[in-house]
């Protein structure tokens, strides 16, 4: 079911879409929403998967209305405003801008490449934007800052603050810049009764230039981002040692010329080796995925769950999905081949069945009673 927003858009001609409002469907913002969890550091809490109940029952191609405010107490409201401003900006940058791979942002220095010396930097006082993020094609290097706001005057003063934030960080090679776009969304609700009535996206969005880089250096650069980006999705579905092994390859001390750097290699692909995977057969296609099964009420402890639980799961509305990346970019990530990763996400399709992918190699596999029966649950 798509909902629509009022698009405000700056430098207008650099506007994905045209005209006065974009869409997005639930799916896709809920799907964003249960990415940002598991990838976010901290609690993996459960708000992605309230969304539908929360709306205004109006039907399709109508506006992103809450029945009604997020909260009375004015904290309440900032922190969900900004909770769900995470969700519905991620989502707009999937689908409008390409962007499928997301960094966050929680420390000074983030390593990408410690051979190169490629890594996201600090370069002023405050809180870090959210994310660094690029398209599926390892291309379009962004930094993205998402804010949410409540007030009645619009978006303006949260745009504001988001776009200051998109600035304290830069992405470094041998100290110095690489250019890389800037986005700012600033996300204002409707509320259906005692609050604005109008759904709100405003973008501020120019391109900060810096020093050309070697080709080489970009693809390491990428690799790196790619690297990040599954080491955090499979960390909160319990394959710790594979998250660390996998983002040990981007440390400092690596040298792909010294024992070393070819050790951590192996390290990391005798842990995926061992790593339980799940797969899911459809017609003459097979995913195979590591990962584990995600409720509303937020990631399960264990990786084996029996048909009899998934149908309980679902019986009680908890909504079981299976969330994994493929098990082929995951040694992929590894084997760390900007050439390699992107042929493997080019030849994955975006959906297969009712599995939905974000083009970047994890997937969202509904169980349960909502398992069309076309899918096998089976675990090695």
């Amino acid at each position: 079911m798509a909902r629509t927003f009022w698009h405000d858009f700056h430098p207008p001609h650099l506007s994905p879409r045209y005209g006065r409002d974009v869409e997005l469907t639930v799916q896709e913002v809920e799907d964003a929403g249960l990415r940002e969890v598991l990838q976010t550091p901290g609690a993996a809490l459960s708000s992605w998967a309230i969304l539908d109940a929360l709306l205004q029952p109006t039907g399709d191609n109508t506006p992103f209305v809450f029945r009604q405010p997020l909260g009375d107490a004015r904290e309440v409201k900032v922190a969900l405003s900004g909770l769900f401003g995470r969700f519905v900006t991620r989502a707009y940058l999937a689908r409008y801008f390409g962007l499928s791979i997301f960094v966050h942002l929680g420390k000074s220095v983030i390593v990408l490449d410690g051979r190169r010396q490629i890594e996201i930097v600090r370069c002023g006082g405050g809180d870090l934007p959210d994310w660094v993020a690029c398209s599926w094609a390892l291309s379009d290097l962004t930094v993205a800052e998402a804010k949410g706001s409540h007030a009645h005057s619009g978006p303006a003063q949260a745009l504001s603050q988001a776009w200051k934030q998109a600035g304290r960080v830069r992405i470094e090679a041998n100290d110095h810049p690489v250019p890389v776009k800037r986005i700012a969304v600033a996300t204002r609700w409707g509320v259906g009764a005692g609050g604005p009535p109008d759904p709100w996206i405003s973008v501020r969005d120019p391109v900060d230039e810096g020093d050309p880089i070697e080709q080489s250096e970009e693809d390491a650069m990428y690799v790196g981002l790619f690297r990040h980006h599954v080491a955090n999705m499979i960390t909160k579905t319990g394959h710790l040692a594979l998250a660390a092994a996998i983002r040990r390859l981007t440390d400092p001390k690596v040298r792909r010329d010294d024992p070393g750097g070819v050790q951590r290699d192996k390290s990391a692909r005798e842990i995926l080796d061992r790593t339980p995977y799940v797969e899911f057969g459809h017609d003459a296609e097979q995913l195979t995925l590591v990962g584990g099964v995600v409720t509303r009420a937020g990631p399960l402890p264990e990786h084996s769950v029996s048909p009899a639980d998934l149908e309980v799961l679902a019986r009680l509305a908890l909504r079981p999905v299976f969330v994994g990346i493929e098990h082929k970019l995951l040694d992929a990530a590894i084997a760390g081949v900007a050439v390699t990763i992107r042929k493997a996400l080019a030849d994955r399709l975006s959906e297969m069945g009712r599995a939905r992918s974000d083009r970047a190699g994890c997937w969202i596999v509904p169980l349960g009673d909502e398992d069309d029966g076309k899918f096998r649950y089976s675990e090695s």
